[in-house]
């Protein structure tokens, strides 16, 4: 028979903390006042009456009597000792405990399992992101839900604590003035979404604008994730991030990302537009099959206008590119009825000056294909078949990936030996691209691409993009169109040197002309904003 285990002092180490935190939060509490004091008085005197009065009828009287008060001085101290916790979770602390509070909130996570984890920490990033009306009352029902766990209970009084420390040691002066533009948009992405604002906000930056950035995240989504460093390098000056408390006016507010809209922040800033515009650079579904079901589900226009217009009122409507369109009307027609969708479009942008190389890449026997994006399965074709005939494997053929290939490897079972994959953020795009010869941009079959931004930025590096037919409309005779089986033919034919310089001038006058940062600023400013040096015209146009 096993003898039974000793306790040792790391057994003891769990109790040690959780005491550590009771006594911190206790410390934070109000003081019950004098009922504890009563209390004890009142027992005192019924033991007092029960053992000195000789007559048991008064005895007992006296000893009932106190009874009925220690109940009624109980329930005062319970009434106080639940004010005392509730303040305590919005209680400021001293900004030299600040440390402190994020010691304690690692202590209290420890001990949880990963299914307490998740709730704890979706909650806490949704406190902390600009959910709090919708985030406290949730986390106050389970900090008093007697059901649960101590450490859980005590993990989410801790977080409000800690939110409130941090909103109150943050406090700032707010922000009221007057910007040309106001971005909207959820800026915690890491793929085509960022690129663009980022792109957007060196432009209107450069031409001399004033920007405020607000960060809307997506709420079912990784609300918690951090600006992308894309987005906050380029705050300072006349780029100013929005919060709480801000009341700004602005000549346009555009809104990126339908998504963001499923659901306000609660603590935003107040901002009035003389004008708005949505910029739907994705489907309310991602895919749309055969029989015009859609799957992979984003968002909902219903929900996405009316939230839009509760909040700053009337908004015209922009597709990225004929896809979005094309969607919009074959499939979500009744739902956009009273709609202001514009007949133009709000491309993608870029400073084809940044991208552009000197010329092609010297020649040594081989032919390197490549394409970036990020690595999700619809981003590649999801037929193995047409995905070998559009990557060939040659042995002149080097096949180059930037962004990751566990999509592509999970359709062909394993990666050719010509494929070289380098992971997202490795290399700097441009660098990338000025390593190839030709650019391959085919994805799946019934995805829908809403704009393609990564051939853009392959045509503004000068090289030849060859995609599938549909891209045709947006990008017109700026890329190559064929289907998979046609890929090596017309990739090996664009080698001609005479071929491929002419292509790559096409490419390269298509950006200019249509994506580029002086394409995005006669846009804006014929939509209401003064930009210096700049007369403002017709907008785009979507046509090719």
């Amino acid at each position: 028979m096993n003898a039974p285990r000793a306790t040792t002092t790391r057994d003891r180490r769990p109790d040690k903390q959780m005491a550590k935190q009771i006594k911190h939060l206790l410390r934070r509490v109000r003081r019950l006042g004098a009922a504890p004091s009563a209390a004890l008085a009142g027992i005192a005197a019924a033991v007092l009456a029960a053992v000195l009065v000789p007559d048991r009828t008064v005895a007992l009287a006296v000893v009932a009597a106190v009874v009925v008060l220690e109940f009624g001085l109980v329930a005062v101290m319970l009434a106080r000792l639940l004010a005392a916790l509730k303040e305590a979770s919005v209680a400021p602390a001293p900004a030299a405990e600040a440390p402190k509070a994020r010691q304690r909130t690692g202590a209290v996570l420890a001990p949880l399992p990963a299914r307490k984890l998740r709730p704890l920490k979706r909650w806490t990033a949704r406190l902390n992101q600009g959910f709090s009306a919708t985030a406290l009352p949730v986390m106050y029902q389970y900090a008093d839900n007697e059901k649960g766990t101590y450490a859980f209970r005590l993990a989410m009084l801790d977080a409000i604590v800690s939110w409130r420390d941090r909103v109150r040691r943050e406090r700032r002066e707010p922000v009221r003035r007057h910007f040309d533009i106001v971005l909207v948009s959820n800026m915690n992405l890491l793929g085509g979404t960022t690129a663009s604002n980022a792109e957007e906000v060196k432009a209107y930056r450069d031409a001399g604008l004033s920007v405020g950035l607000l960060h809307q995240p997506v709420f079912e989504w990784n609300v918690g994730r951090e600006i992308n460093p894309k987005i906050a390098e380029l705050v300072g000056g006349d780029v100013v991030l929005l919060g709480k408390g801000d009341e700004v006016t602005c000549d346009l507010m555009i809104v990126r990302f339908p998504p963001s809209l499923s659901r306000l922040m609660d603590d935003r800033p107040e901002i009035t537009p003389a004008r708005t515009v949505l910029l739907i650079n994705q489907t309310p579904f991602e895919a749309y099959g055969p029989d015009g079901v859609g799957r992979h589900f984003s968002w909902d226009v219903a929900t996405v206008r009316d939230n839009l217009k509760s909040w700053v009122g009337d908004s015209t409507w922009y597709a990225i590119g004929p896809s979005v369109r094309e969607a919009l009307e074959a499939h979500h027609g009744a739902e956009m009825a009273g709609v202001d969708l514009a007949d133009g479009y709000w491309y993608g942008s870029l400073d084809p000056d940044r991208w552009r190389r000197d010329g092609p890449r010297e020649a040594d026997g081989t032919i390197r294909i490549g394409r970036h994006s990020r690595d999700h399965a619809l981003k590649w074709q999801t037929i193995a078949e047409d995905l070998r005939a559009t990557y060939p494997d040659a042995e002149d053929v080097e096949i180059h990936v930037l962004g990751g290939t566990t999509a592509p490897e999970r359709v062909l079972g394993r990666l050719p030996g010509n494929w070289t994959g380098h992971p997202f953020g490795s290399v700097a795009p441009e660098e990338f691209l000025h390593g190839l010869d030709v650019a391959v941009y085919f994805t799946a079959e019934d995805y829908v691409e809403a704009f393609g931004r990564s051939p853009m930025e392959a045509m503004a590096a000068g090289l030849p993009c060859v995609m599938p037919p549909r891209f045709e409309p947006l990008f017109g005779d700026g890329g190559v169109y064929c289907e998979p089986e046609e890929v090596e033919a017309v990739v090996r034919a664009l080698m001609e040197p005479g071929r491929y310089r002419e292509q790559s001038e096409r490419s390269l006058a298509t950006v200019r002309e249509h994506f580029s940062h002086e394409a995005l600023l006669r846009r804006v400013a014929a939509l209401g904003v003064r930009v210096p040096d700049l007369a403002a015209t017709a907008s785009e146009g979507g046509t090719r």
